[in-house]
């Protein structure tokens, strides 16, 4: 506040001086002033996505943060429109993406290129950006729709994917997923249930082709079931989430099963 706007609002003192000599009228004009002054106090940095998690309202700052897909940015203004955000995360050329608005609460709702997002606006949690057409020569099978967030993870991966429903059920094939160190293959196609209900439904287990098998020769638990699928025989590996890796309804999705996943190959070669 610049000093004019002082000497005309007060200042504490002058409020004590205003209720000393009755000055009713003036002392709550002073009150009103020092209120506003107090709620222009501004944050130097707030991560929207955190504020929205918790149902708070996002304060004034001086830099925002936001996510785009797993990557986080910071921004000086809190109005973007949906090419700045396609533009700051370098997906380029932004005509070829799509871009959508994650909200706390509600479905994805899909930002146009010209269209200006408040990052302050209540529920406004991040973003989920998708090639509009995935063009790697092969053909993309998409026989079920999944989650938006779900399409930009497995996007993200830059791995040939398909969506299928088989027999009346639905899963993802995820092919060539790198496996580390310690198996006989150094990759595998990897497929997922997506469960009715999904995604408050959890998701589990997981199931390879070729089968994941130890370089050692060592047999792997809970993982000899074999399970027909697009005309392949599938390993399963019996995995559940119970305990602290027990579904979070909310939190949980296809990306962080796939996290899960990854963590039993790195724990079945640990030392």
């Amino acid at each position: 506040m610049d000093e004019h706007r002082k000497a005309e609002e007060g200042t504490p003192q002058d409020i004590v001086l205003a209720a000393g000599h009755g000055g009713e009228a003036h002392l709550g004009g002073l009150v009103e002033d020092l209120v506003e002054d107090l709620a222009e106090v501004i944050e130097d940095l707030v991560d929207i996505e955190e504020y929205a998690r918790s149902g708070r309202p996002v304060p004034r700052a001086h830099r925002y943060r936001y996510r785009v897909n797993k990557q986080h940015f910071e921004t000086e203004s809190p109005e973007l429109t949906g090419r700045q955000i396609l533009e700051r995360a370098g997906l380029l050329p932004v005509e070829q993406y799509r871009l959508r608005l994650k909200q706390r609460h509600g479905a994805p709702i899909e930002i146009g290129l010209n269209q200006e997002v408040d990052l302050r606006k209540p529920g406004v949690e991040r973003f989920v950006a998708q090639k509009k057409e995935v063009q790697d020569g092969l053909e993309n099978r998409r026989q079920f729709a999944l989650p938006a967030e779900d399409v930009a993870f497995l996007d993200s991966l830059r791995l040939h994917w398909d969506a299928i429903a088989n027999g009346g059920n639905f899963w993802v094939i995820i092919y060539g997923v790198p496996l580390p160190a310690g198996f006989t293959q150094p990759a595998t196609d990897v497929a997922i249930q997506i469960m009715p209900g999904y995604p408050t439904s959890p998701l589990d287990m997981a199931y390879f082709h070729p089968p994941v098998l130890r370089q050692d020769g060592r047999p792997i638990a809970c993982a000899d079931t074999v399970q027909n699928l697009d005309g392949r025989a599938w390993q399963r590996w019996s995995r559940h989430r119970i305990g602290a890796t027990a579904w979070v309804p909310g939190e949980d999705n296809l990306e962080r099963h796939f996290m899960f996943m990854q963590d039993w190959w790195s724990r079945e070669i640990a030392p």
